[in-house]
């Protein structure tokens, strides 16, 4: 009898599909994405090669994958999306950096964002983003990296935010956030940069418990209704190198623990309500390059220990109601390029040493109580372009 090998055919064909996957069939994570896309509005062009045919999404636009073909980054950063941030990732178990920076997005941010527990980069930066932060992006424990500046975000900051132990950058700035900062930011003892200036409503102190962020390099609050005195645990970071509180409500006294920050070189503390006298410690902050403190309620003397700061490059103390004279060892900074000490009651003569400041491009001296005249020195000034300088008694 013949034999016809058709149904054993049938069978081991009917089987293999049992246990073999088609190649057409695209992943979980490839059809999320591919969801997402599907509910965008923008200008798409780029993401063409976004396939449904192909098995995985590891070769399109902005997807990076590891050896496992599990997406571990999705970066579209300034494409025209036009759309919202997704809801539907919780296939994307193994994601560590979503990049959708300037990419139009708008609407709240969704509290799914919090199931990514992979995360190490977030940055929805540059968007229209609106609403509050959710409490569960403060479940990402493994971020390092979290950028939401330059949105519409309102509400207070999260008090959870101390959870992000492993956090090393953290902006917020230009949005619409409101009440304080929490203390608990204390906890976040890997941070490098706070940014959230440009927040009008954002108010109260800066929490003594900054002090324990002793990696911090920069901290920027400007612009912003934060009041309250400048805490001495500010004392505490020794990598500091950028302070800039301007524009708000400050008082008291600037604390000269601020003195023990060495690495510091920018001191932004201008437009505030702070009283009492310039610190003396500040003249051993050898990498000082910039120090405004113009327009607050300064009084006593410009320090002569100033003049150790030989990094200096801008000094900036108008509008105070500072007395006594221009330091003599104003003369030794010699990379000083602008110094304006303007509305201020300082007497007596220009120290002719600042002829030695042969970088001096700006000098503002007007409404004081200066005496003499123009010292012959300051012919060695070269760069100079402008001088504003009216004598109590003017002579020669």
């Amino acid at each position: 009898m013949p034999v016809y090998p058709w149904p054993l055919f049938f069978f081991f064909f009917f089987v293999s599909t049992l246990i073999s996957p088609s190649v057409f069939a695209l992943s979980p994570q490839g059809e999320a994405l591919l969801a997402w896309k599907n509910s965008l509005k923008g200008s798409l062009e780029v993401l063409n090669n976004w396939d449904p045919t192909d098995e995985t999404p590891c070769r399109w636009f902005g997807v990076s994958c590891n050896f496992k073909n599990e997406v571990v980054e999705l970066n579209l950063k300034y494409v025209d999306l036009l759309g919202n941030v997704p809801s539907n990732f919780s296939s994307l178990e193994s994601l560590n950096r979503l990049i959708l920076s300037g990419t139009n997005l708008t609407g709240p941010i969704p509290r799914q964002i919090g199931d990514l527990q992979e995360l190490r980069l977030l940055d929805l930066s540059d968007n229209g983003l609106s609403g509050e932060i959710p409490g569960d992006i403060c479940r990402l424990v493994k971020l390092e990296q979290l950028y939401l500046n330059t949105n519409r975000l309102e509400g207070e900051i999260p008090g959870e935010v101390g959870n992000l132990t492993g956090l090393v950058e953290l902006t917020l700035y230009d949005n619409q956030l409101s009440g304080g900062i929490p203390g608990s930011i204390g906890n976040m003892k890997k941070l490098e940069v706070i940014r959230a200036g440009g927040n009008k409503n954002l108010e109260g102190p800066i929490p003594q418990e900054i002090g324990n962020c002793t990696n911090l390099v920069l901290l920027g609050l400007a612009e912003t209704s934060i009041s309250g005195f400048l805490p001495a645990s500010l004392g505490n970071l020794k990598k500091l190198q950028t302070l800039a509180v301007y524009t708000a409500l400050l008082s008291g006294q600037i604390p000269p623990e601020l003195g023990d920050c060495t690495s510091l070189q920018n001191i932004y503390l201008y437009e505030n309500s702070l009283t009492g006298s310039i610190p003396t410690r500040l003249g051993s902050l050898q990498n000082l390059q910039n120090l405004l403190l113009w327009q607050n309620n300064l009084v006593g003397t410009i320090p002569p220990e100033l003049g150790n700061c030989r990094q200096l490059m801008v000094v900036d103390v108008s509008m105070n109601s500072l007395t006594g004279v221009i330091p003599e060892s104003f003369g030794n900074l010699s990379l000083l390029q602008e110094l304006q000490v303007s509305v201020n009651q300082i007497s007596g003569k220009i120290p002719t040493q600042l002829g030695n400041c042969t970088g001096l491009t700006h000098i503002e001296l007007d409404n004081n109580q200066l005496t003499g005249s123009i010292p012959a020195e300051f012919g060695n000034l070269f760069n100079l372009t402008l001088l504003f300088f009216v004598a109590k008694s003017a002579g020669g």
